[in-house]
């Protein structure tokens, strides 16, 4: 009935009448549906907002159908972009998640973290490099020590990160990250260096790289996104007035095996991608002619979850595993 746009377009009629009217008593109200409004506006997706709560995904379907009879709107409409809220929900989203968030403080400032019992979902947000040189050790280590918890992975977009964070978008942001700077914490977790990769049968570079082959040679090079690695390579190579001749530019550096191994083109990487590589036969892992900085990786997160008793959880694993 809810999903049906005729009903509402019925049930309009009515609402000019009663919300002008309409004063909603807090002592009418479930606020565990105040949660679940708060999770559909931010997951624009049934399914995925269950999860965030660590509801079942009828149980979040009961919920939004109370939550349309208690507010007298359809509030989140099927699209082909998901769950839309309306209007009238777009101006509750706001008021709602700052109360939630409250609450939330309030309750569990002096509250523990359970890993073994807890069924929340956490979300990092990673390069394409952390994605393959330790989430899988952080999934490892979460099996073991919190097998309810569920990950999610989010790439940082090139604006907006510090906004999604402070928004509770994600958890922690692990990389290299220099624009997290107002309003986050760090932690230095290890350093790591780059090097070049090539094809083992490539027609002037042998066992080791020459400066001069390196300016020389064709490069297969990432495109920069402002996560990290690229970044920082560029910014090097600029300060040390060398230019590279790009044989081709792509979106991130999982593909550049690839393409080194059935091209002439070679490519820097950072040592621990570049250690994950080891059992493709037709790559050859040499010293870079460059005396590149070691590049930092840290943990960020923002102040508001400093305190939280699961974040400060998350963090420490995350150091543990991770650090040197």
């Amino acid at each position: 009935m809810f999903d049906n746009p005729s009903y509402w377009v019925s049930r309009q009629q009515h609402l000019s009448l009663h919300r002008s009217d309409f004063v909603m008593n807090l002592t009418s109200i479930d606020l565990n549906l105040l949660v679940a409004f708060d999770a559909l506006a931010r997951e624009h997706n049934v399914t995925l907002a269950a999860d965030r709560v660590g509801l079942s995904q009828p149980a979040m379907s009961n919920a939004l159908a109370r939550l349309r009879k208690k507010f007298n709107d359809p509030l989140f409409v099927r699209t082909t972009a998901g769950m839309q809220p309306t209007p009238y929900a777009q101006g509750l989203a706001g008021p709602v998640a700052r109360a939630c968030e409250l609450l939330e403080a309030a309750l569990g400032a002096d509250a523990g973290f359970d890993p073994t019992s807890s069924s929340k979902s956490v979300t990092f947000y990673l390069s394409e490099v952390g994605e393959l040189v330790f989430l899988p050790k952080l999934l490892l280590g979460l099996q073991s020590r919190a097998p309810r918890i569920g990950v999610k992975v989010r790439r940082a977009p090139e604006k907006g990160l510090q906004d999604a964070m402070a928004a509770g978008d994600g958890d922690l942001a692990i990389g290299i990250f220099p624009n997290l700077k107002s309003g986050f914490y760090q932690q230095r977790l290890y350093s790591d260096k780059f090097v070049c990769i090539v094809r083992r049968d490539h027609p002037t570079i042998r066992s080791s790289l020459s400066l001069e082959q390196y300016v020389a040679t064709l490069h297969a090079v990432v495109a920069s996104t402002g996560t990290g690695h690229d970044t920082a390579l560029e910014q090097i190579l600029w300060k040390q007035r060398l230019h590279r001749q790009i044989a081709v530019s792509v979106p991130d550096f999982l593909v550049l095996p690839t393409i080194v191994e059935q091209t002439d083109a070679i490519a820097t990487i950072p040592s621990r991608m570049a250690a994950g590589l080891q059992g493709r036969r037709n790559l050859r892992v040499l010293e870079s002619p460059i005396r590149f900085p070691h590049i930092e990786i840290r943990q960020h997160w923002h102040e508001r979850y400093h305190h939280d008793a699961a974040n400060k959880w998350l963090r420490e694993f995350v150091a543990q595993l991770l650090k040197e």
